[in-house]
């Protein structure tokens, strides 16, 4: 008979913190354990490269520290192009690999060199953050000041809170910029909404590292508020250890007014500990669709309690705490306070956050100055083309997104043309691939049309190509 996950589990540290033979501990993984801190804490292991396999089929974060976790890295890009499940026992999908990775230093100076263009724009896309990797550029000084100023955009964009995986990471993870993690939950404590989505997020998002769920826990009792579960049934993910499992459902989430009660404590505990009320109630629903996993991780099988009570008044309905509320009023600056560290020296702009109404705002946009004055003339399309620093250093007032939109594009252009890394143009684009649907195709900026419904921004498409400079018009596709 198999073993459970508990068991493995036991067994897993048992030889981490012994013997540690990377490929027992591998095989143990495969059978499915409960790997509930990454495998960075751990010297003796931290940087075999087989961190990076363990921690993908344990659906735990992970870092890479070398050449040979980077190259197993590209081998779990190339396996997750297989397959949309990569480990069916802990249910991991081909985005976890991305996922999870805690970005570092040594990783962004790997993508730097990096030449496989699939590769970069997975691992881009799947950190589902156009910010994400532009702040890692801009705080280890691979980008100046000015493209950070230009190219990063409005946090709220695309969602009522900002995604903060990069102070996460600062966070827990990180020597430096820890304060900004902290900076974000204390400029937005009048707004308890937001520091409730704020915790479920990074709950739900990272609280696999149960030294987060730790620090959550702290903030859930700082600022008393109500979180939501994780579903209507259970509060916790089955991700982690009988005992943390129990543990933290009880020290995040209020205790259930309804109480499960059988012949067999230990499943009494369990279920009390890790149970909504809603789960309680609806237990012969829980058990068709959660039992399979309860005998396989922890040896309980709910279908040989034949008797048991729910105790309590089932009238209570608690699923109110379940309500996303709206009304919120998410403030973040992290990207001015990284100005402030790294550059505190300048003294321009912060940023350039426009709305969507911009888009449709009536503009000549032949009398943009970047075009009427620059785009217009041979030379000055000349040295936009060769010198990337040329557009940057031009003394134009960016008072609408069209100027914006144009200047970005000559920058990358220009990255293109004197190859520049992959990387940081493929991080350049991300916000022009997710909103207009323009993406690099063989050093070529391809101008999707049909993604814009901004007729400025197609008049500015046709004037890319149109350009009196025809090796610069040639890095530009217009499809329409």
């Amino acid at each position: 008979m198999a073993k459970t996950f508990e068991e493995n589990t036991k067994d897993f540290y048992k030889e981490l913190n012994g013997e540690c033979d990377p490929e027992k501990l591998l095989d143990i993984a495969k059978q499915g354990i409960f790997l509930e801190k990454p495998l960075l804490n751990y010297d003796s292991i931290k940087d075999h490269e087989y961190v990076v396999d363990i921690s993908i089929i344990s659906g735990q974060l992970y870092m890479i520290n070398n050449k040979k976790q980077y190259k197993r890295l590209k081998f779990w890009h190339k396996k997750a192009g297989q397959s949309e499940i990569i480990n069916y026992l802990s249910n991991i999908s081909k985005f976890d690999v991305y996922d999870l990775i805690i970005v570092n230093k040594y990783l962004i100076d790997e993508l730097l060199k990096e030449k496989d263009d699939d590769f970069l724009i997975c691992l881009i896309v799947n950190k589902c953050y156009v910010n994400f990797f532009l702040l890692y550029l801009y705080n280890y000084s691979y980008i100046y000041t000015k493209v950070f100023v230009l190219f990063f955009s409005d946090p709220l964009e695309f969602s009522a809170l900002a995604n903060i995986s990069f102070e996460i990471f600062k966070y827990f993870y990180s020597n430096v910029h820890k304060h900004l993690l902290d900076n974000y939950i204390e400029m937005n404590i009048n707004s308890r909404i937001t520091i409730r989505n704020i915790i479920d997020y990074m709950i739900m998002d990272y609280g696999r590292d149960i030294t987060i769920l730790n620090y959550c826990s702290d903030v859930i009792k700082k600022y008393n508020i109500i979180i939501r579960r994780y579903s209507s049934y259970v509060k916790l993910p089955f991700i982690y250890s009988i005992n943390s499992l129990k543990y933290f459902s009880n020290k995040l989430y209020k205790k259930n007014s309804l109480y499960f009660k059988c012949n067999n404590n230990y499943v009494s505990e369990f279920v009390n500990s890790v149970f909504t009320n809603e789960g309680l109630k609806s237990l012969e629903d829980v058990k068709l669709s959660e039992n399979n996993d309860l005998i396989m991780k922890y040896g309980i099988n709910l279908n040989k309690i034949l008797y048991y009570e729910i105790i309590g008044d089932k009238s209570i309905d608690d699923t109110e705490d379940d309500i996303v509320e709206g009304g919120m009023n998410c403030i973040y600056n992290t990207n001015e306070q990284l100005i402030k560290i790294i550059d505190p020296q300048y003294s321009g702009k912060k940023n350039y956050y426009f709305s969507d109404a911009d888009l449709y705002k009536n503009i000549n946009i032949k009398s943009l100055r970047s075009i009427k004055n620059f785009l217009t003339n041979y030379k000055k399309v000349d040295r936009i083309l060769k010198d990337p620093n040329y557009i940057l250093n031009l003394d134009i007032e960016i008072n609408s997104y069209y100027e914006l939109f144009v200047i970005k594009m000559c920058y990358i252009v220009s990255l293109i043309y004197n190859n520049s890394s992959r990387f940081i143009i493929h991080v350049l684009m991300y916000y022009e691939n997710k909103v207009f649907g323009n993406e690099l195709r063989n050093n070529k900026i391809v101008l999707n049309d049909s993604y814009s419904n901004s007729k400025y921004i197609r008049k500015i498409y046709k004037l890319l190509v149109n350009t009196p400079h025809e090796l610069f018009n040639s890095y530009f596709i217009y499809k329409n």
